[in-house]
């Protein structure tokens, strides 16, 4: 191994190993090197079980055993330091509401050195009182050279039978690998954010492939639910609903980096699309024409809808204030019988304002506070999803679609 690649190695495996040595794990951690599937299998089982030496369980706090409390299989994949760190962010974030097997892989099919080292550590959390403690455990393995070509040999037999399986890839997922393929299969949920694809339109028309074979839970939808929300009430009034069909204007806009800078995220315009796509698969909109292809990140379409022809404008506006791919405003146009009604949603900081102007009256207004879910809480409500989510998939669909529109003849070439 190259110099270079043994130092990216090495930090994967430093930062990996949080895991084990953070509060509140009550085991010893234990790790090795050029170990076997069934070695890893038969440490697991002692952990939870009486040794052969003393008959004392091994994850003991006070002399007092725990019992394991895991909920669902939970395999993530690390390719790179910057997964490994999102990662352990991620996991000691979740806690004790989502305890799992949580199975952390290191894959490598090209890196020399022994096929499997493992590292496995148990952790404990306390419940509504002192005596309530859930227990579960992490596994790390690293895995090279052939071995990390057969994925699923490895992984399947430290599953947690008769438990969900899901599969949570931060980054951008490698759709076209043998690898990805063998992890779908064996998981009941592939978690993605598809603001991490690199090539967004090969993202999302893949995902709705996907989803046949296993549900798909996507963080960057995930993201959307407080506008989803905020909209929906405003046509909880009868006297607004009615406006619904005749929506003949939505303009989307959404924050990227200011000065050219680099965004966090490959692919800001994610979250725009999908909130786009959910209205109109909610409204039955379909494509019509393209008014202005994709171009530094704002596109504008017709579409056709119910009764009236929509335009469709999202719009990427340079800012700091707000994180790559966040909304910064979401405006709804509609004609009806006493003329034209407007619904704002206008986010500002931690607060936004929300308007609606119609019936000839003046516009009703009112501010809401908004705090931005952390990705263990967006990762947790992901993980007590069912398998599929029609509304989701519907939305995925149509964003597929206006973005296939909306790209460039050369780009979609």
């Amino acid at each position: 191994m190259s110099r270079p690649a043994a130092e990216r190695a090495l930090a994967v495996h430093r930062r990996l190993m949080r895991l084990g040595a953070a509060e509140p794990a009550v085991a010893e951690p234990w790790a090795e090197r050029d170990t076997s599937v069934r070695a890893v299998e038969a440490q697991l089982a002692r952990l939870w079980s009486n040794t052969p030496d003393d008959g004392e369980p091994v994850v003991t706090e006070k002399g007092v055993p725990h019992s394991r409390a895991s909920v669902l299989n939970l395999i993530v994949t690390v390719p790179d330091d910057a997964a490994a760190e999102r990662v352990v962010t991620t996991m000691l974030g979740l806690g004790f509401r989502h305890p799992s097997r949580a199975i952390v892989l290191v894959a490598d099919p090209d890196a020399p050195g022994p096929p499997l080292d493992a590292a496995i550590s148990a952790h404990c959390h306390d419940g509504r009182n002192a005596t309530d403690r859930v227990c579960y455990e992490a596994v790390v393995l690293t895995v090279r050279g052939e071995a990390a070509r057969h994925l699923s040999g490895m992984v399947a037999p430290l599953l947690i039978h008769d438990l969900p399986t899901h599969v949570w890839w931060p980054g951008d997922p490698p759709f076209a690998d043998g690898i990805f393929d063998q992890l779908v299969e064996m998981s009941d949920r592939v978690i993605v954010d598809s603001s991490d694809f690199t090539d967004l339109l090969v993202g999302m028309r893949r995902l709705t492939t996907l989803r046949r074979r296993s549900g798909v839970g996507d963080l960057a939808w995930r993201r959307l639910g407080w506008w989803q929300e905020l909209t929906a009430q405003f046509f909880d009034a009868p006297r607004f609903r009615r406006y619904l069909p005749n929506l003949n204007r939505l303009a989307i806009r959404y924050a990227v980096p200011a000065d050219g800078g680099a965004a966090s995220s490959a692919s800001p315009l994610a979250g725009a699309m999908l909130y786009a796509g959910w209205i109109a698969a909610r409204l039955t909109w379909r494509r019509y024409r393209t008014v202005g292809p994709l171009a530094d990140g704002s596109l504008r379409l017709t579409l056709e809808g119910r009764h009236e022809m929509v335009d469709l404008h999202i719009e990427a506006v340079a800012t700091d204030e707000f994180e790559p791919g966040e909304l910064i405003s979401v405006r709804l146009r509609a004609f009806g019988e006493t003329g034209a009604a407007e619904f704002i949603i206008e986010r500002s900081g931690d607060e936004a304002m929300v308007a609606t102007n119609a019936d000839g009256m003046t516009a009703l207004l009112r501010r809401v506070s908004m705090e931005p879910s952390s990705e263990p809480q967006l990762l947790a409500a992901d993980l007590v999803s069912d398998r599929h989510d029609p509304i989701y998939e519907e939305a995925l669909r149509a964003a597929a679609v206006f973005l296939a529109a909306a790209r460039p003849v050369e780009a979609a070439g």
